[in-house]
């Protein structure tokens, strides 16, 4: 489906490489969310990946490290805190962002409360979006260090992807 999956230089994988940028996952199943967010997002040193349900996620955070995660509270195939059970356990998780239309006190209270990074409010106002992703980048490159958050881990022989696989669940729930 056009507009979903890997930005167009998202999966350039292999080796070590100086250049590589934060990773920062989209996962909503609203094509005019991952327009928005792509559009907002891309640059300044980052690299965009996209899904819209759980599912997709899960086979994309199995390909490469992820900084940032921006999920919708509500997936065709699961919530965000199905999400966050996958990326919580991880030596090295990905900030959880969540995005709402419903972003009220109680689910701020509840995302922080299991873990997750922040909130977002729709509609996106773009200034939130950009200041709550930057602080959430430091936040990770500060927690994971400078290795961790260029994405660049070394290759052991025969591995093109440069990092340990990883193993998640494809479907939601218990």
């Amino acid at each position: 489906m056009p507009g979903f999956g890997p930005s167009s230089d998202a999966l350039q994988f292999g080796g070590r490489n100086a250049e590589r940028r934060e990773a920062i996952l989209l996962v909503s199943p609203a094509a005019e969310d991952h327009a928005f967010l792509e559009a907002l997002l891309n640059g300044a040193g980052r690299k965009i990946y996209s899904a819209r349900c759980y599912r997709e996620a899960v086979g994309v955070l199995c390909r490469d490290r992820f900084a940032v995660v921006l999920c919708e509270r509500d997936l065709p195939d699961g919530k965000w805190k199905d999400l966050l059970s996958q990326i919580a356990p991880l030596t090295d998780p990905p900030c959880l962002i969540v995005t709402s239309r419903v972003a009220d006190e109680y689910l701020w209270a509840e995302v922080l409360n299991l873990g997750g990074y922040d909130v977002l409010a729709k509609p996106f106002d773009p200034e939130e979006v950009s200041r709550v992703v930057d602080l959430a980048c430091e936040h990770w490159r500060r927690s994971h260090g400078s290795r961790a958050a260029l994405n660049d881990w070394p290759s052991p022989p025969g591995q093109a992807h440069g990092f340990p696989p990883r193993m998640f669940k494809t479907s939601a729930g218990g």
